[in-house]
């Protein structure tokens, strides 16, 4: 009786709302390095999508990007006005500048502020970059988003569960060696020895690689997956403009081959697929089963040959993460449980 009674209280806790964890009570388990996110490429840099004045990698904002499922940010960052502002720009100030650092990372604080579930990491590209290193670190505690942020390298991954029970729901990266050795509090985590940088841009034509192969202690997987080309703006030539072209190819099957690709080729998880235009394609449908999460259109039926189901014909039932309300008989059930489990505690 009392073995029934644990599977009934078990059953009934399956029953109630369960956490989530970047959107997904699956991911609450996992560890942050095992789990694969869309990241945006210079988040910052928006153009508009039907009448562009300037050119962009991005159609909407950050905060629609982060409610939109976007977890990994990249801030491109180099000197503002003066010596003591850090700006977002890409491929230059002259072209898109995105705003202060400041003034992002505002919007980052305000979105974690009211979205205590979710981890978010933002990337400080830009080697030798000229940005003054005590500017990024002043952005970063001026906009309060350091008290959200991950303290130093661990040792081996958190869960994003316990992540987001500490509270610590921000991880900073830095590529620049100088603006990861800034900060003394320890939050910038420098992308030598832990992120694993694919190789990428490409053109327009190119194949997808996925070097370099020589990985030593890095536990964190980047993959550019974005096409750049040469163009003239302003009087100026650059080779890494954006390429705001077949993006349905890019940002479909392309994508989903290229980080199953790349998975195969290195010893460690896809983290972090970083793309332009992310609202373009379906980027959602192959992020979900790299997570082996559900998605529109699965089935059983995908993972084995159809004849091995003994009723092909049944219906499949698929999980809900909603609270259902428990039956009468449930309650009753439950209610004789506790009672037995009083008698059994004050027993002598």
């Amino acid at each position: 009786m009392l073995a029934l009674c644990l599977v009934l209280q078990m059953s009934a806790g399956v029953r109630a709302a369960a956490k989530v964890c970047n959107q997904h009570e699956e991911l609450c388990s996992r560890a942050y390095n095992d789990v694969t996110s869309i990241s945006t490429h210079a988040s910052f840099a928006v153009t508009n999508q039907t009448k562009p004045t300037k050119p962009g990698t991005q159609f909407k904002g950050i905060n629609d990007q982060l409610n939109d499922g976007v977890r990994g940010l990249h801030f491109n960052i180099m000197q503002g006005s003066s010596a003591s502002e850090v700006s977002l720009c890409y491929p230059d100030c002259t072209v898109n500048n995105g705003g202060t650092l400041l003034d992002s990372l505002k919007v980052v604080k305000a979105w974690l502020d009211a979205n205590k579930n979710d981890v978010v990491t933002i990337f400080l590209e830009g080697v030798d970059t000229n940005a003054s290193p005590a500017a990024v670190v002043k952005a970063f505690t001026d906009s309060g988003a350091d008290k959200y942020a991950l303290m130093g390298k661990p040792e081996s991954w958190s869960t994003l569960e316990t992540m987001i029970d500490d509270g610590t729901t921000l991880v900073v990266f830095a590529e620049d060696p100088n603006i990861a050795a800034a900060n003394s509090e320890g939050y910038f985590i420098s992308y030598k020895g832990t992120v694993l940088k694919l190789e990428g841009p490409f053109k327009y034509g190119e194949e997808w690689t996925c070097g370099p192969w020589d990985r030593s202690t890095e536990s964190i997987m980047l993959i550019p997956h974005y096409i750049v080309q040469t163009t003239t703006y302003g009087g100026a030539t650059y080779d890494n403009m954006p390429y705001p072209f077949n993006l349905g190819t890019t940002n479909g099957y392309q994508y989903e081959f290229h980080a199953v690709s790349c998975r195969g080729g290195q010893s460690i998880w896809v983290n972090f697929m970083e793309v332009d235009f992310y609202d373009q394609g379906d980027l959602k449908t192959p992020t979900l089963k790299m997570n082996a999460l559900p998605y529109e259109g699965d089935n059983k039926k995908n993972f084995y040959p159809e004849f091995f189901d003994a009723d092909p014909d049944a219906s499949i039932a698929s999980a809900s993460t909603h609270a259902v309300p428990l039956s009468k008989s449930w309650h009753v059930a439950l209610g004789a449980c506790l009672i037995l489990s009083l008698f059994n505690a004050l027993r002598i």
